[in-house]
């Protein structure tokens, strides 16, 4: 089966631009793909790790020949690229997306720029880590991943479904949104939360009277809650200025809730208090679990291991050799509400079964998370 683009070029080769790339020439989506980056080095570290075919010198060389153009950079950037890339694509049938994680902006300002011939669908892989640059790429990035596909009433219906296959190819599960609700609703779930780590993590970090003690003893829900405070500021910052209102929005909401937590707190309302943190719990047991959801469920085992060198690989050589395919691995330095170092994820519960089976003949001690 021919690739369903000749050409694809990626402007901007840095962690999400050359896992892109990467997996579209390891699946065979694209025939070749070229990249675009500014900064010294890229293209050519980008080649040597398979992201790209070649690098292109400028954008007008990278345009020639093109099917697939993708914009992986910072929102501001992104609607600057747009309105050059408006002049080098004016006779050319070409479908254009871009990986930012806000939308209206970008969907706008690509509709008042491009010619007709260009096709515009937003696209936001929700997929990502706090890492950096090309050298952080991950071929598997977008495995199982919801990839939003924003597209307006004066789309090409064959662009949009073009873009859902190559979403599918990738391995993710395209989601179609409207670009203002997609904004409304990433401004709770995604941006809100950062805006929350990184106050977090300033207000943990005002603590210099015992500084030392505190980084030592951080541990597993202080560092899950302020993750995402360690994504790059630069991106963070366009995200903040593009979907200024709606974060705005979801900011005075959290102040207003922190308030109240804090006035029940120092009014000693014990049955007040519980009732919130209960109110908050029911709620947070509504979000769906993965596979409650959009995604499919994973089935976790958590194993007891020792701390010794070459043990994960001994534990999933062990079950690989049984035949057992792990969908998902970590390893739990801190643990405070579950037991078991290592988290082994499946996708079934007879590949669950058939793995606790054989790591407790082995002779290792295992807990079933319930699902």
């Amino acid at each position: 089966m021919s690739p369903a683009f000749k050409k694809a070029l990626i402007i901007g080769v840095g962690m999400v631009g050359g896992s892109l790339g990467r997996a579209l020439l390891a699946r065979k989506l694209a025939a070749e793909v070229v990249g675009v980056d500014s900064v010294s080095g890229v293209l050519e570290k980008a080649v040597e790790l398979g992201a790209v075919s070649y690098g292109a010198p400028s954008l007008a060389d990278g345009v020639v020949g093109a099917d697939l153009i993708i914009l992986a950079a910072p929102v501001g950037a992104t609607i600057s690229l747009l309105t050059e890339l408006a002049t080098l694509v004016n006779d050319k049938n070409v479908l254009i997306s871009d990986v930012c994680s806000t939308k209206a902006k970008i969907v706008s300002h690509a509709a008042s720029v491009l010619p007709p011939t260009a096709s515009f669908i937003g696209g936001h892989p929700m997929a990502g880590s706090e890492k950096e640059g090309v050298n952080a790429l991950d071929e598997a990035l977008f495995e199982n991943a919801l990839y939003i596909l924003t597209a307006s009433s004066g789309n090409d219906p064959f662009a949009l479904e073009a873009m859902e296959k190559l979403v599918k190819g990738l391995g993710a599960v395209p989601m179609v949104m409207d670009a203002a609700q997609h904004d409304r609703v990433v401004a709770a779930i995604s941006h809100l939360p950062h805006m929350a780590a990184s106050a977090l993590a300033q207000t943990a970090a005002g603590c210099t009277n015992y500084r030392n003690e505190l980084l030592s003893l951080a541990a597993g829900g202080f560092r899950d809650t302020t993750r995402v405070a360690m994504g790059n500021p630069e991106m963070w910052k366009d995200i903040c200025l593009s979907n200024r209102d709606n974060i705005l929005t979801m900011l005075d909401s959290y102040s207003k809730e922190l308030t109240a937590l804090r006035s029940l707190i120092a009014e000693g309302e014990e049955n007040k208090l519980l009732a919130y943190l209960e109110q908050a719990r029911e709620f947070r047991r509504q979000v769906p679990s993965r596979g409650k959801g959009i995604l499919p469920l994973v089935y976790n085992l958590y194993v007891y291991v020792p701390d010794r060198p070459g043990i994960i690989g001994e534990v999933a050589t062990k079950l690989g050799a049984s035949g057992v395919n792990i969908a998902e691995i970590e390893l739990l330095r801190v643990r405070e509400e579950i037991g078991g170092p290592l988290r082994l994820g499946f996708l079934s519960i007879s590949g669950r079964y058939q793995a606790e089976k054989m790591l407790k003949k082995e002779g290792f001690r295992t807990e079933i998370q319930e699902d």
